[in-house]
């Protein structure tokens, strides 16, 4: 509410009339999004991930340009066309900032049609990030909250047990039993644990990241080289590519798309083509006896 309100005298200053909506929680949000109706010269989203996912809907529907200002812990997606997180910087965004429309992933067999701008991931990763952000206890201070994370997922490697996927892509059986699977329409946890490098919200594509089932220590020791960057550590993932995703558990069914183009995104100078070079320079760097990239199908 700071930067909101900082952002919003910044506008009226310059002769703006802008107006501040407030959410208790993501259901409510995802409410407004589906109620909102043209008007507007912007929707400008303060929030992390969930919110900026929540509230997309909105500018998807109408048309009106989308600005995220991160305000999260990953910010994943607003990270990739680098938006500016100080209020300050958001009124020259609006002057010369150029209209895009990226793609979004959806939830297909979700009867709302849920949308996800930044990645949907199972097994361990979102089992350890459920636990720990339930009842929001988790600290906002940035490495406080990294070793809170790191606490739950030690406990969860003693004491939970590891769920299996099955996962589809494109039609095609990809992997039967995953206990980690991330489908990524940006670069997934990138300067963190970077499981989809070359993934772009700009090709119309997804990259799924899958780790086959595994004892806890081999995972554990899987993760901990891919977080710091260690040679071999693409040896048992695998990246996939496609439009459509299917994973699966017998309790549990998701099917998911790329929906091409879908969101106005006002994004800064050069983001575009700055991605375009990151993503060529990660796939340059993917190349050689390690690469992952699954290129059967």
């Amino acid at each position: 509410m700071r930067t909101a309100r900082r952002l919003s005298r910044l506008l009226a200053r310059r002769g703006d009339q802008p107006s501040i909506r407030a959410f208790a929680s993501l259901a409510a949000l995802r409410r407004w999004a589906v109620e909102f109706r043209p008007g507007l010269s912007h929707i400008v989203c303060v929030g992390g991930d969930a919110t900026l996912s929540a509230a997309a809907p909105a500018a998807i529907r109408t048309g009106t340009p989308f600005v995220p200002v991160p305000n999260g812990f990953g910010n994943l997606f607003a990270r990739v066309f680098r938006f500016p997180d100080r209020a300050e910087a958001v009124p020259a965004l609006l002057e010369t900032g150029t209209v895009r429309r990226v793609d979004v992933g959806v939830v297909a067999n979700d009867p709302d049609g849920e949308i996800f701008l930044s990645h949907r991931s199972f097994g361990v990763l979102e089992q350890i990030q459920t636990m720990a952000e339930q009842r929001r206890q988790q600290p906002r201070n940035r490495l406080l909250r990294y070793l809170w994370y790191y606490a739950v997922a030690y406990d969860f490697a003693f004491r939970k047990r590891l769920s299996g996927f099955a996962v589809e892509v494109d039609g095609r059986r990809v992997a039967d039993d995953a206990v980690v699977v991330t489908v990524a329409n940006v670069e997934t946890y990138r300067g963190f644990l970077p499981l989809t490098p070359t993934a772009s919200p700009i090709d119309g594509l997804f990259d799924v990241a899958v780790i086959p089932r595994m004892s806890k220590a081999a995972l554990g020791r899987q993760l901990v080289w891919l977080l710091l960057r260690l040679p071999g550590r693409w040896r048992g993932l695998r990246l996939h590519r496609g439009r459509r995703v299917t994973v699966t558990t017998p309790r549990r069914r998701e099917e998911l798309r790329v929906s091409r183009r879908a969101l106005p995104l006002l994004v800064p100078t050069g983001a575009i083509e700055a991605l375009t070079r990151r993503t060529v320079e990660e796939t340059e760097a993917l190349r050689g006896p390690d690469d992952p990239r699954d290129r059967s199908g």
